[in-house]
């Protein structure tokens, strides 16, 4: 019993932190000028799909616009991820910008 209550503490921790990193992520967008409900349609795939350096890298991007005071389009996005030459995430960020505009 005790190895199960350790077991399933741990997994409510991870999704804690998931849910934590998603709501940043969603934050992040948002503020960098993505609509509200975009930014929190995309921020749950890329959550689920991208590693923490390429949720970072996307990160320092906002940032980088904002203090520009330029507004992030999923389109600026997307051209940004493209220029990375990392397939994996100009995919997830092309793919669930196309399948959050039609939610």
């Amino acid at each position: 019993m005790p190895r199960s209550t350790g077991v399933l503490a741990a997994f409510f921790l991870l999704a804690g932190c998931a849910s934590v990193t998603e709501q940043r992520v969603e934050s992040s967008l948002a503020d960098a000028g993505v609509p509200p409900q975009m930014a929190s349609c995309m921020a749950g795939e890329w959550v689920d799909r991208l590693s923490t350096d390429q949720i970072r890298d996307v990160s320092r991007f906002a940032k980088r616009l904002k203090a520009d005071r330029e507004r992030m389009t999923v389109a600026l996005l997307i051209d940004h991820v493209a220029a990375w030459n990392d397939p994996e995430a100009a995919l997830v960020i092309s793919t669930s910008a196309a399948k959050c505009a039609f939610r």
